[in-house]
């Protein structure tokens, strides 16, 4: 997993929730379980794909997606 990446989704994920930060200490914990709302998941999603340019599957599939590690993995294969 490319830390290069991780790093920018849990920057992602901290300018959304600011001032608040949630604790991402373990970054296979579910960002919902982190403090997160669904809100807040809605516009780190809109993030990351204007941060990387891509187009991420639709919201309904990303239930996968709900960790800083299960969105790297999901955009390492967009991006391949």
């Amino acid at each position: 997993m490319s830390q290069a990446i991780r790093d920018q989704v849990v920057q992602i994920v901290k300018d959304v929730c600011h001032p608040t930060e949630p604790d991402l200490t373990d970054h296979s914990r579910s960002l919902l379980e982190c403090g997160l709302d669904s809100l807040d998941f809605a516009s780190v999603l809109m993030g990351v794909e204007e941060k990387f340019n891509v187009e991420l599957p639709p919201q309904d599939q990303l239930h996968t997606a709900a960790s800083v590690d299960a969105l790297v993995v999901m955009l390492e294969k967009v991006t391949a």
